[in-house]
């Protein structure tokens, strides 16, 4: 699977995963920061496998699958299981800055609520994203 990079277009996409049209009717895109910041949202809310056409596996696949971790007992151990899987997908994009991935989990006893920031190796401008999780679904905000 080839994930977006960093000088690539694609189409905008709405916060239902629907195309999105211009003033002119044509279909909108994405390009640049844009492009893959929506990719990261949308690789975010995708399980792991989901997709008919990925073949690859673990760390390597499209998805973070946080709906893996929704269904179990909430504790040290599954936060860093959560916080390790993300900084796991987000690093095999070569323009992140590994180290700058900030993943901070919460969980109110009925909701997950995750903040992922990170920066871009050429920038100092940082990136965030929130999700939440019910346990049905996976949010990006």
């Amino acid at each position: 699977m080839q994930i977006t990079g960093l000088n690539d277009s694609d189409i905008m996409l709405d916060e239902n995963g629907q195309p999105v049209l211009d003033e002119s009717g044509d279909i909108a895109l994405v390009s640049d920061d844009e492009c893959w910041l929506q990719d990261i949202k949308n690789e975010a809310v995708t399980e792991e496998g989901e997709l008919f056409y990925e073949d690859e596996e673990g760390d390597t696949s499209y998805g973070w699958g946080l709906l893996d971790f929704m269904q179990g007992e909430y504790d040290d151990f599954t936060r860093m299981e959560i916080q390790q899987r993300i900084r796991s997908k987000l690093s095999k994009r070569d323009y992140i800055d590994s180290g700058s991935i900030q993943t901070e989990v919460n969980f109110d006893g009925h909701l997950y609520h995750i903040r992922v920031a990170f920066r871009k190796n050429d920038s100092s401008n940082a990136y965030s994203i929130d999700v939440e999780s019910n346990g049905v679904e996976v949010i990006v905000e």
